[in-house]
């Protein structure tokens, strides 16, 4: 009895009155006995034992437990007891409640420790998956059994892993610049563990008013054309790091002035971690027979370690006739449901040209644009099939007679993934 009161006060709590400490010491012994009081220094010195935490790692994980097993797992890891089985499992736990990131350094590091462990290799695949991160996921899977990997629809070569239909309108509040459209077929294959190609064919059309000096009104309509081919093959050459190179062809019909066709090249390197990912790209070439680079550099942060909520910038430079041109942009995104995905986006800078997303979309503007916002929704149709709808709004300069007009887009576009 006077140990139990002993234990009690080396505690720290307060002892009870000499009257009342009988019957304390009998109720802590009861809780201690029915197993209601936690003993924090027992279990830890158990922890240090790699049969008790094993086994006890091994039940909680048949139970589903997954909080008490992440919580008696951390423990073991603060006082020393590590090893890839128990990596694996906390992996296991992170991934079942919504922590991929977590999950990546986890079976990341079950994995170097052992090779040969299917099941952390499985896992690991999974957590870049929930990262919407499918070249590492495609690398790591290699060596698996095709009963593991075809469920995660990373075959070595897939000639139709994604083909992406997209439209999209324009409208503007000046009478110089009629409605535009948009129209963008993307196709994606998988030709190795570590080859990925995308391409994309689009085409551009709008209506423009341009002066004409021998008439008193402003001018005549004309239409212009761009139709634009895009080429991006890229190479997954660890889990983190990532390259790119591309090209793009631009033919483009200006109504009454001739333009030379334009090509684009570029170039990228991603480095990626579990909470964040940067990258830095450069395109370099001629549109409308004017020489043009672009020096880019994005960075995508995922604070809460999984798609609930992510950030993401772009800064980049445009060289063109001589000058530079700044321009960035940032924006937020979020999960709304299960199944549902909305982020908001505005960027500043004047620039007379603009590629973005790895050149999928070459702004090759008559006028230059100044700034803009929008707006994207995603929602998961089913396991294959997406829809996105997007609206924007545009200031641009009127490269005529210098005045600030705005332009508003609604797009739409579904995706079929294999």
């Amino acid at each position: 009895m006077r140990n139990g009161c002993l234990l009690r006060a080396s505690s720290g709590w307060p002892l009870p009155s000499r009257t009342g400490r009988r019957d304390w010491c009998l109720l802590l012994l009861l809780l201690l006995g029915l197993g209601l009081w936690p003993a924090a220094p027992v279990q830890g010195q158990q922890l240090t034992s790699f049969s008790y935490t094993d086994s006890l790692i091994q039940a909680l994980a048949t139970q589903y437990r997954w909080a008490e097993l992440d919580s008696v797992g951390r423990a073991a890891l603060r006082l020393g007891t590590d090893y890839p089985a128990l990596r694996r499992h906390l992996g296991q736990a992170a991934l079942a409640q919504d922590r991929p990131a977590l999950a990546l350094r986890h079976y990341g590091r079950a994995l170097r420790e052992n090779p040969m462990d299917s099941t952390a290799r499985h896992g690991l695949a999974l957590a870049y998956l929930e990262l919407n991160q499918p070249g590492p996921a495609a690398l790591v899977t290699r060596g698996l059994a095709d009963s593991l990997r075809g469920p995660l629809h990373l075959k070595p070569f897939q000639a139709l892993t994604r083909v992406e239909l997209e439209a999209s309108g324009q409208q503007t509040n000046t009478i110089h610049r009629g409605d535009a459209g948009l129209v963008r077929l993307g196709v994606s294959s998988r030709l190795w563990s570590r080859f990925t190609l995308t391409q994309d064919f689009t085409h551009f059309g709008q209506t423009l008013e341009l002066p004409d000096f021998h008439r008193t009104r402003f001018g005549e309509r004309y239409s212009v054309r761009q139709n634009q081919y895009h080429a991006l093959l890229g190479v997954q050459l660890t889990p983190g790091w990532r390259a790119q190179v591309g090209f793009t062809y631009l033919n483009s019909d200006l109504g009454r002035v001739e333009a030379v066709p334009g090509q684009f090249g570029y170039a990228s390197l991603a480095y990626s971690r579990p909470y964040w990912t940067v990258q830095a790209g450069f395109f370099v070439g001629t549109l409308t027979d004017t020489a043009r680079a672009q020096t880019d550099l994005r960075l995508t942060v995922y604070p809460l370690g999984n798609l609930r909520l992510y950030s993401f910038g772009r800064a980049s430079v445009v060289r063109s006739a001589g000058r530079s041109y700044p321009n960035g942009v940032l924006g937020i995104g979020g999960r709304l449901h299960r199944k549902a995905w909305l982020e908001a986006f505005g960027g500043l800078g004047q620039v007379p040209m603009l590629a973005e997303l790895d050149g999928t979309y070459v702004y090759n503007l008559f006028d230059p644009l100044r700034q803009r916002a929008g707006a994207n929704l995603l929602i998961l149709l089913s396991r294959a099939l997406s829809w996105r709808l997007g609206y924007g709004a545009e200031q641009r300069r009127d490269a005529v007679n210098g005045n600030t007009y705005s332009l508003y887009s609604l797009s739409t576009a579904l995706a079929w993934t294999w």
